[in-house]
């Protein structure tokens, strides 16, 4: 491509953009508010949560770049894809246990610019490609810029296969290239149509899901018997570890398998994925076979400019028995996939969900562990002005255990991928040998007698072996069918009574059945999802680190239960043998630092140079590690980690709450009291704590009146309990605050789905936004309804600046009061929404705060500085 200014060209390249964008849209939008996850993306979010994260399912594209390259022109154009694609800018958080789309405002996505030798390029395009993303807080798309010279780039995007897929890429190349060409142009954009929205895919997916039984009892009496494949691995390897090796193949190959299917009606695809079955069958001497492909929902013209993942899993198993020859082979694999595309439709979790014990082995393997492909031409950006080539980033991983591959271009070559812990080098070795055989045979003759393999050494390995580990199968609904007790987990004799009793009762909770120690998880009814939320409970009840996954391979309460002691014992050993860090003078422990309040602290605390450590969860911790935060890894359910967290620091500021678990509050207080050595601690109460006051004006300190919430009792305790240990004016500083707002993600979601929820979401939806009845206010008889709130950032100057001057009790922390009605009437505004307010003569219970507060002793440092008051603060967590 000329490296030459091009003007005419790209004139024409900013009308295509601009046709591009003024598009109509390819399918009517649906109803708003929170959309279900579709099947594909749950198996995502699963994968996700059962600990099999990292850079797994991160989707890397990278390109060279020979010209003058802009990456602002770039910036602006990622920025306007990801505000026209929703799929794009969609976080997964969770309610009520299940994950649901949040699709973020639009935002600006930066270009990160690296000065950076060609040499360097790989290392630093691979340690950007692994970073992991955070599908609660919005996997958005990065973009890195290495700047080798003027003339020479390197860009690497970066996405998460939640948000994307083979065929988005191409879409998101196409319209990136436009959008660059367009950007140079200046002026003001012309307004664009929205594309197809996934949430609207999603929701159709899941209506549909009830007409889906035909399909389903297809793949059942299909799929009845089938067992996953026997190859030989490595168990207890890392899960996830991709290794890719390749054979050439000789020229004219490629051309003599296209001739093959054009002989037997069949595309290259088909062929290859008939060399994969003839390959396996050669090696293993096994004819009933399971190769998942993928397919796509792009089959309908109104998916067809769908930016997101949009792809089903085939499970084809055709018949072999008595084939001899290629052509035999790859006429029935052929009628294989004409009849599974008949049944595409049919997600591939719902059918593991309805096989149940069958989709696995004896020894959880899933069904599902090999997979076959054509790989494509790779996609890279073609930016007006510059040549281009792609650049192969490899992340090192495989989601399979077994991936059979053929490569066209630029050379010719077939690949087998493997996952080490799931299968062994020299096997890897001899399935690909015996893959290039059968296509170089194919392409000379398909009638030719299939190469005979199945007496060599590798035949004989892969006979009586099982493939381990979590392919795709995996991630969904599944049992075995056979007691954990045969595989004797090591150390599962040694897990103490109490502890497998405690195992038992998370067990009996979550699979509506109580089991004995040896009770298997899948056998109970145990699916991917419980996994997930058994992990949950143990690891808040132990104070250990378990996942989903670690459930799905100790199966049992007592292999469970010595999982968790053993790994309770290394924890403890491990700190008992770490001398604490010396805490540097002045050092101020901050709890809740991932939260909303938290993170304004620390940004209050960085302002001062004041040193800090941070208690963390290990999987947060990096959203807090920064210059001057040292991160201690804990939880307020670990008594452990809060002593080492607490050991040598001066002050404490402890913002972290729990909301649902009173005991573990009021647990994490006393230990925290317990190790503190000397300085002030400031504790964050709420409101909550004075339960339903008779006076309508409450003033700090005011008396607690029934009722009280259980929460708000919590608060009551552990505001009594820092009083009594510390003593009025010795350092102590308790402050009440109420709803708090800023633009943080936890803040934004208590807007959507606290208290507030209920007129968010209605006028998100243009529904009528229903609003309680309001109360008279003695002794004014003023009739009100509404709540008290404090910006974040006024709320984290309160609470740093208790720490030089302690409040000795109580204070309240109110940045101002807003009524419903007038808090009801921006929402509509900000969200451009037709809903009408309407008032009910009836109660609703989130909304019931007709008190004022009074903030006394430290009013001045809550006045609203600019951009602090109400309506700022929700305009800025509206844009996210």
């Amino acid at each position: 491509m000329s490296t030459a200014p091009d003007t005419a060209r790209q004139e024409a390249l900013l009308a295509r953009a601009r046709g591009r964008r003024n598009c109509a849209p390819a399918a009517a939008p649906a109803a708003d508010g929170p959309a279900p996850l579709s099947h594909a993306q749950h198996r995502m979010w699963l994968m996700d949560r059962l600990g099999q994260d990292g850079a797994l399912y991160n989707v890397p594209f990278a390109t060279r770049l020979r010209g003058a390259f802009q990456p602002e022109a770039l910036a602006e154009a990622l920025t306007g894809l990801v505000g026209r694609h929703t799929a794009l800018r969609t976080r997964y958080p969770v309610r009520d246990g299940e994950p649901y789309q949040d699709v973020l405002p639009p935002v600006r996505i930066p270009v990160r610019t690296v000065r950076a030798a060609p040499e360097d390029a790989p290392r630093l395009l691979r340690e950007e490609a692994q970073r992991p993303f955070d599908l609660a807080a919005g996997p958005l798309p990065r973009a890195l810029h290495l700047r080798h010279s003027a003339e020479e780039h390197t860009v690497l995007l970066t996405f998460h296969h939640i948000a994307i897929d083979g065929g988005s890429l191409d879409l998101v190349a196409a319209e990136l290239a436009d959008r660059y060409a367009a950007a140079p142009a200046g002026g003001e954009p012309e307004p664009e149509q929205p594309a197809p929205r996934y949430a609207d895919f999603a929701r159709a997916e899941r209506a549909g899901s009830a007409g889906l039984e035909a399909g389903l009892a297809y793949w059942c009496r299909h799929l009845a018997g089938a067992r996953p494949l026997a190859l030989p691995g490595r168990p207890g390897g890392k899960r996830g570890e991709g290794r890719v090796i390749g054979a050439a193949l000789p020229p004219g190959t490629v051309e003599g398998l296209r001739a093959a299917g054009r002989a037997h009606r069949a595309t290259l695809f088909t062929v290859a994925l008939a060399a994969a079955f003839a390959a396996l069958r050669s090696v293993t001497g096994e004819e009933d076979l399971v190769i998942g492909c993928a397919s796509s929902h792009r089959d309908r013209a109104a998916w067809r400019e769908l930016v997101g993942l949009c792809v089903n899993t085939l499970p084809l198993r055709p018949d072999l028995s008595g084939a001899r020859d290629f052509a035999t082979v790859l006429d029935r694999v052929r009628d294989e996939l004409l009849t599974a595309q008949r049944h595409r439709q049919v997600p591939f979790d719902l059918i593991v969900e309805r096989l149940g014990a069958a989709a696995r082995d004896a020894a959880g393997n899933p069904l599902v562990g090999v997979t076959a492909d054509v790989l494509p031409e790779p996609v890279c950006l073609r930016l007006p002005g510059m040549a281009c080539e792609p650049v192969e980033v490899s992340l090192g991983t495989a989601k399979f255990g077994l991936g059979l591959f053929v490569e066209t271009v630029p050379e010719p070559r077939c690949l087998v991928q493997y996952d080490p812990a799931r299968l062994d080098e020299a096997a890897a070795r001899e399935l690909l040998s015996a893959f290039a055989a059968v296509l170089v045979s194919a392409a000379g003759d398909p009638a030719r007698a299939l190469p005979a393999m199945a007496g060599s050494p590798a035949g004989n390995a892969l006979a009586g072996t099982a493939l381990t580990g979590e392919a795709l199968a995996g991630t969904a609904p599944a049992a075995a069918g056979q007691d954990a007790r045969e595989q004797n987990t090591p150390g599962q004799e040694g897990a103490s009574a109490g502890a497998t009793a405690a195992v038992i009762e998370v067990f009996a909770g979550l699979l509506g059945q109580r089991p004995g120690p040896e009770g298997d998880f899948f056998l109970l009814g145990g699916h991917s999802l419980l996994a997930v939320r058994v992990a949950d409970r143990l690891r808040e009840r132990f104070g250990a680190p378990l996942t989903g996954l670690d459930v799905l391979e100790h199966r049992t309460p007592r292999a469970l239960a010595a999982l968790l002691e053993e790994r309770v014992r290394r924890r403890s050993a491990a700190r008992a043998a770490r001398p604490a860090p010396a805490a540097r003078a002045g050092t101020v422990l901050v709890t809740g630092g991932t939260g909303g309040v938290g993170a304004f602290v620390l940004r209050e605390l960085a302002a001062l140079g004041r040193p800090v450590r941070a208690l963390a969860r290990p999987e947060s911790a990096h959203l807090v590690a920064g210059d001057g935060v040292e991160v201690a890894e804990g939880d307020l359910a670990d008594p452990d980690s809060l002593r080492a967290a607490v050991r040598g620091v001066d002050f404490v500021i402890h913002a972290a709450c729990t909301f649902t678990s009173p005991e573990v509050d009021t647990a994490a207080m006393r230990t925290l009291l317990e190790g503190r050595r000397r300085g002030s601690f400031v504790f964050v109460s709420s409101v909550d704590a004075y339960g339903r006051p008779s006076v309508a004006e409450v003033g700090e300190g005011a008396p607690s009146e029934e009722p009280l919430s259980s929460y708000g009792r919590a608060k009551l305790e552990c505001e009594r309990m820092l009083l009594e240990a510390m003593g009025a004016g010795d350092g102590a500083s308790v402050v009440r605050a109420p709803i708090v707002w800023g633009p943080h993600d936890r803040l934004r979601d208590q807007l959507r789905w606290g208290a507030t929820g209920a007129l968010y979401q209605a006028a998100l939806a243009g529904d009528p936004v229903v609003l309680p009845p309001a109360g008279a206010l003695p002794p004014s008889g003023e009739d009100w309804s509404g709540a008290p709130w404090v910006h974040a950032a006024a709320l984290a100057r309160v609470l740093v600046h208790c720490l030089q001057r302690p409040a000795g009790g109580v204070v309240n922390a109110i940045g101002g009061h807003v009524g419903w009605a007038e808090f009801a009437a921006e929402l509509i505004r900000l969200l451009d929404s037709p809903s009408e307010i309407r008032p009910s003569p009836e109660a609703a219970p989130g909304l019931l705060h007709r008190h004022r507060y009074r903030a006394e002793a430290l009013a001045e440092l809550l006045v609203p500085r600019p951009g602090e008051d109400w309506r700022s603060a929700i305009a800025a967590m509206l844009r996210g």
